[in-house]
């Protein structure tokens, strides 16, 4: 069978003309692809049905309040020649010994001293404000597996209250 100019042709213009979008087709996916903040910056009205559009703008989420007045800040040390690992810092209820933390940081390859600051910003999940005292711990961590400690990962634990400043936690072997 021989293919001519002419048939060719009129097979490129019938696929290129079946790909036509129609003004609806088009109008329907610029609404779809319109930005959840407008240029000025303001919010758009929430769609009906659809989640909350909350921190997406791309800016950084930015702690409450009484977010800043409940973190608590001071120095990891480590002893001479401590690295590589992963340095976990945990805050949790005084005395609760398992469970979930309160909030959490993970910190790959650290330098010491390290200054810290944590506090509700860094929750694993919503929760209020923290308890009257809490536990803050850090651990430089070999396997960087949070769950386990093995021989040879560094400790140090501290009892304070929320909002406290100045704390020195001094990683040791099996604190």
């Amino acid at each position: 069978m021989r293919i001519t100019f002419p048939i060719v042709v009129a097979l490129v213009f019938g696929v290129a003309c079946s790909q036509r979008v129609t003004p609806e087709e088009e109008f329907a996916r610029q609404d779809r692809e319109r930005p959840i903040v407008s240029a000025e910056g303001a919010s758009l009205p929430p769609v009906a049905g659809a989640p909350a559009a909350r921190g997406m703008s791309g800016a950084a989420p930015t702690a409450a309040p009484d977010d800043a007045a409940q973190t608590i800040r001071g120095t990891i040390e480590a002893p001479a020649g401590a690295s590589g690992g992963v340095l976990f810092l945990f805050v949790r209820a005084a005395g609760a010994t398992g469970g979930p933390p309160l909030a959490v940081q993970r910190i790959p390859s650290p330098s010491f001293p390290r200054e810290f600051s944590i506090g509700p910003q860094d929750a694993m999940m919503a929760g209020g404000p923290f308890p009257d005292r809490v536990s803050v711990e850090a651990r430089l961590d070999q396997d960087g597996n949070a769950m386990t400690q093995e021989p040879g990962d560094l400790s140090a634990g501290s009892e304070t209250a929320p909002g406290a400043t100045g704390i020195t936690l001094t990683l040791a072997p099996g604190s």
